[in-house]
């Protein structure tokens, strides 16, 4: 059987969680209001019902599980924002392609995941180009629905009620990744994770060729007014817990440029734990001008980086900067963002993609769902000769 790291406890601690507060909180707002606290005549609502505004969200009574990957296919359902340009194709993935709409679309999927028993944790086998698939044995997008912004809600809360996190992740793909490469990755590490919560999938028109770099890295911060979009108007609607968000790779300029537009009188509700997995950014317009606007407005910031990197280094060459993600002596360390040194756990053959390994899985866990800290979790701090602290995988 197939162990993912921290599930069961993850299971036992959510079961035991029940949402008395909030109803007693809820109650005595609604006395108060209606004159209870004067002694008077308390007249509530019909049938005993809270108002809609105070009454618990509603949520499953377990947290969500993966169980079935030990011996079937799982089948996650995403919901789906992208700024692709919609196309005329017979398979769900393919549906989006490369173009940019310059506008947000939106959609629900469900992707495939197969078992262990085909598969080791972190792998993620890809179907072909053609029309036929095997779910069983390949990872896919079997479905999508289209939706406007109001029914996206609609099934993003609908989805939030089978959860008992009531979280929200928001992934955010990399460079040279099609409509289905993304969606594929979002599956495979929230299921491989064990999240307990609602997987959205935001999706850029990369070109989803090693050649389209460029033009990748100018749709990236072109698409960074659309993800604040999604993250302050049309989430918060389905009314989440918590938001997270894990950005991959170029991602990391697509969740920067969204950063940069916010200004102090801006309503963005706060996010909870904001992940940059091997970002392609400039590591020093981040600490300058990203960082600092990050640090308001979310619970905590966290680095993924390696010194094993090819893809990045070709990027640092390319764009004559040190990148974000890249580890080594000149490792990013700063002020109110925990640093994590990922060198041990290199993923696919450039030591880019590092949902693959298990530790990696392991720690994204323990940071979403229990927002533990690094002296809680797996990792050896180091510390430099200037005073400042990292992280590394044992």
């Amino acid at each position: 059987m197939q162990v993912r790291s921290g599930v069961s406890l993850s299971r036992s601690l959510r079961a035991s969680r029940v949402p008395v507060l909030a109803t007693i909180l809820a109650a005595a707002v609604v006395a108060t209001a209606c004159g209870g606290a004067r002694g008077g005549t308390t007249v509530g609502p019909i049938d005993g019902m809270l108002p809609e505004s105070l009454a618990p969200l509603p949520r499953a009574e377990s947290v969500r599980n993966w169980n079935e990957l030990d011996s079937t296919t799982a089948y996650v359902p995403m919901l789906i924002a992208t700024t692709r340009r919609g196309i005329d194709a017979e398979r769900p993935g393919f549906r989006y392609g490369t173009r940019d709409a310059n506008e947000l679309s939106f959609g629900f999927a469900q992707v495939s995941v197969p078992s262990y028993r085909v598969r080791k944790q972190g792998d993620l086998p890809r179907a072909g180009s053609g029309a036929q698939t095997d779910p069983s044995r390949e990872a896919v997008m079997t479905s999508l629905r289209q939706a406007d912004s109001a029914r996206f809600v609609q099934n993003l809360a609908d989805d939030l009620a089978r959860t008992r996190s009531r979280d929200v992740l928001v992934f955010v793909h990399g460079y040279n990744s099609s409509f289905e490469d993304g969606a594929v990755r979002a599956a495979q590490v929230v299921a491989d994770m064990g999240f307990d919560g609602s997987v959205v999938y935001f999706s850029w028109p990369s070109a989803g060729e090693l050649t389209g770099y460029v033009r990748d890295q100018q749709t990236a911060r072109n698409t960074g007014f659309f993800l604040l979009k999604l993250l302050r108007e049309i989430i918060p609607e389905a009314r989440p817990d918590r938001i997270h968000v894990l950005a991959h790779s170029m991602g990391s300029e697509v969740l920067s440029k969204a950063v940069s537009l916010i200004d102090r009188a801006d309503s963005l509700p706060r996010l909870a734990q904001v992940a940059f997995a091997a970002p392609d950014v400039d590591a020093r317009v981040f600490a300058r001008e990203i960082l600092p606007t990050l640090r308001e407005h979310s619970a905590g910031v966290t680095l993924y980086a390696s010194s094993e990197d090819d893809a990045l280094r070709a990027s640092r060459v390319l764009n004559n900067v040190w990148r974000l993600g890249l580890g080594g002596d000149s490792l990013t360390v700063l002020d109110g963002m925990t640093t994590i040194d990922a060198t041990r756990v290199r993923g696919d053959l450039l030591g880019h993609t590092l949902f693959g390994n298990p530790a990696l899985l392991s720690d994204l866990f323990d940071l979403l769902s229990h927002g533990r800290t690094p002296e809680e979790r797996r990792l050896l701090q180091v510390r430099r000769p200037d005073g400042m602290v990292f992280w590394r995988f044992r």
